[in-house]
């Protein structure tokens, strides 16, 4: 009887251990969605997404505490810059901003200006604009910005990477897509042809 009640002691006793060790074990890949869902939104900013104003989203540090969002005048060739908090849209004050392009071996700095958005001065301006006609002549778009983008928020120092880059692989996957439709559309209709032969030759 007694070998009866410790057995039955023993396997309660490695029951709880194995409890134990379910609950203190966690399985990441089943993480909250908003878990997920932040830390995907926070990633995406770096990467082109578009901004308020249709321009390009940049995390100016690795907090996601401030960012900037770019644009360049397609006609004027200005680049106005508006200066965002942790989250994107909401204006944060910005000061000293420069952007600091390297041209040939050198580099050239170029000073922004505030522009004032409704209810903000000069000195509590969120948006600011480069003058065109400083930015040299074979500059067009802001693909071919290559430089740091610089400036103070909060009391603090920013700089901000810019790199040149491409937009023709979105034209590239295009092209593509349409190379394939087109030799679908070939397929299919020597399929048709064939078939028409075969029924002839019955």
């Amino acid at each position: 009887m007694r070998n009866g009640y410790w057995m039955v002691s023993l396997a309660i006793a490695a029951f709880g251990a194995a409890g134990c060790e379910d609950a203190d074990y966690q399985d990441y890949n089943k993480a909250p969605l908003s878990e997920t869902k932040e830390h995907v939104h926070d990633h995406a900013h770096d990467h082109g997404e578009a901004g308020k104003h249709g321009g390009h989203v940049l995390e100016m540090d690795d907090a996601h505490a401030h960012h900037a969002e770019l644009l360049f005048g397609a006609a004027s060739r200005d680049i106005t810059v508006y200066f965002y908090g942790a989250e994107v849209g909401a204006a944060k004050a910005a000061s000293n901003v420069t952007l600091e392009l390297h041209v040939g071996d050198g580099h050239k700095d170029l000073a922004a200006k505030p522009m004032p958005l409704d209810g903000e001065t000069d000195e509590t301006a969120s948006r600011w604009v480069i003058s065109g006609d400083d930015v040299p002549a074979d500059i067009k778009g802001e693909e071919q910005l290559d430089g740091h983008l610089e400036a103070t928020m909060d009391g603090k120092p920013f700089s901000y990477e810019l790199k040149p880059h491409s937009h023709d692989h979105d034209e590239h996957a295009h092209a593509e897509g349409e190379h394939a439709e087109s030799a679908h559309a070939d397929e299919h209709g020597d399929h048709a042809d064939h078939e028409k032969t075969d029924v002839k030759a019955k």
